[in-house]
C-alpha cells in the first residue's frame, strides 16, 4: 500500500511508529551472554498483530545511537511485510553510508516490493568518543538522494514507483532559505512530508502550515505526534532536543502523570483530524511500544 495513493484518494493517513531490534555493542558483552534475536523480532510482530487494525502503515525509525547496534530498516521490514503483508516505512539515512551502499539499500527495497521509504539526513554523532560510529555523508542532500533514486527506479523492473517521503520543520516556516531546500525536495520526487513533533498550541501550529502552504509547498504532510510519559520525561525532552512544552502541561504532567501525556497526543491528533484541509495525517512516536497508538486514536 502506497501512503501517496491515500492520499490523493484524500484519505488521513495513520502511522504507528515501531523501534527495530537492537543490541549492544559487540565490545560491551561478555563471551557468555546471548541475545535471541528470534524472540525480540516476534515481540515487534505481536505489537504489530494487535494494532495493525489502528494503522495504514508502521514506519521504523533509524536511530542515532554509537553504543548500540540496530537492526538494517529495510531488512526489518521487508520481513516483516514477507510475513504479515502489512505495509511499513523503513527509513534511510545519509549520515550513515556512502553512495552505493545508499542506492543498493534502496534498490533491495524496490525489489523486495517495499513500497514506501523514508529519505532522512540524520543528526550527525557527535565523534566526542572514539568508539562513536563516523558520519559519512558520502550525499549531503535529500533532495540530490531521492533524484538518484527516482532516476534508478526508471531502470528497474517493478510494478509500482515508491512512495518517498521526507522531514519538513514546520516550526521552520518563516525560514525562506529552509522552505526552498524544502521545495527543492518537494521537485526531486518526495510524496509525502513527515513533520516535526507537535506541541505547540493548534492555532500556531495550523498557522504554520499555511505558511508553508502560501510559500508554493503542496504535497502531503503527516505531523508527528509525540505522547509524553510523565513529568520527568518531559523535562527531559525540553533539555535534550529544546521542544517547547508549555509549563501549563508540565505541571498537569507532574500532577496527573503519564495518563495526561496520552491525553496531551490525543487532542492534539483530534484537533488534526478536524483540520484535513491542512493536514493529512499523523504519525504516532510510540518510543518502541504500539499500544501507546490505541489509546490516542481511540
Amino acid at each position: 500500500m502506497r501512503l501517496s495513493d491515500l492520499a490523493k484518494n484524500g484519505q488521513f493517513i495513520r502511522i504507528i511508529e515501531i523501534f527495530p531490534p537492537v543490541l549492544p555493542s559487540p565490545d560491551e558483552v561478555t563471551k557468555e551472554q546471548k541475545f535471541d534475536l528470534n524472540l525480540r523480532f516476534e515481540r515487534i510482530l505481536q505489537g504489530i498483530m494487535r494494532t495493525e487494525h489502528l494503522a495504514d502503515a508502521f514506519s521504523l525509525p533509524e536511530l542515532k545511537d554509537g553504543n548500540r547496534i540496530h537492526l538494517n530498516t529495510v531488512g526489518i521490514a521487508t520481513e516483516i511485510k514477507r510475513r504479515t503483508g502489512i505495509a511499513v516505512i523503513p527509513t534511510i539515512t545519509l549520515r550513515d553510508s556512502n553512495k552505493h551502499n545508499l542506492l543498493g539499500t534502496i534498490s533491495f527495497a524496490l525489489f523486495a516490493g517495499i513500497e514506501n521509504l523514508l529519505i532522512v539526513r540524520g543528526d550527525p554523532y557527535s565523534n566526542e568518543q572514539s568508539k562513536e560510529p563516523k558520519n559519512v555523508y558520502d550525499i549531503s542532500k535529500v533532495s540530490n538522494l531521492i533524484s538518484t533514486a527516482r532516476k534508478m527506479e526508471s531502470h528497474i523492473s517493478n510494478d509500482r514507483e515508491l512512495c518517498i517521503l521526507s522531514p519538513i520543520n514546520l516550526a521552520k516556516s518563516d525560514d525562506e532559505s529552509y522552505l526552498n531546500t524544502v521545495k527543492e525536495r518537494e521537485y526531486s520526487g518526495v510524496d509525502i512530508f513527515l513533520a516535526e513533533q507537535m506541541f505547540d498550541d493548534t492555532e500556531s501550529y495550523l498557522g504554520r502550515i499555511e505558511k508553508v502552504r502560501e510559500f508554493g509547498i503542496s504535497r502531503p504532510i503527516v505531523h508527528s505526534i509525540f505522547p509524553i510519559k510523565d513529568y520527568e520525561d518531559g523535562v527531559n525532552l525540553v533539555d535534550k532536543f529544546g521542544w517547547k512544552i508549555s509549563e501549563f502541561e508540565l505541571a498537569n504532567l507532574k500532577k496527573e502523570g503519564p495518563r495526561y501525556g496520552l491525553d496531551m497526543a490525543r487532542q492534539r491528533y483530534r484537533a488534526l483530524l478536524h483540520r484535513k484541509d491542512l493536514a493529512q495525517g499523523v504519525s504516532i512516536s510510540t518510543r518502541g511500544n504500539p499500544e501507546v497508538a490505541r489509546f490516542v486514536f481511540k
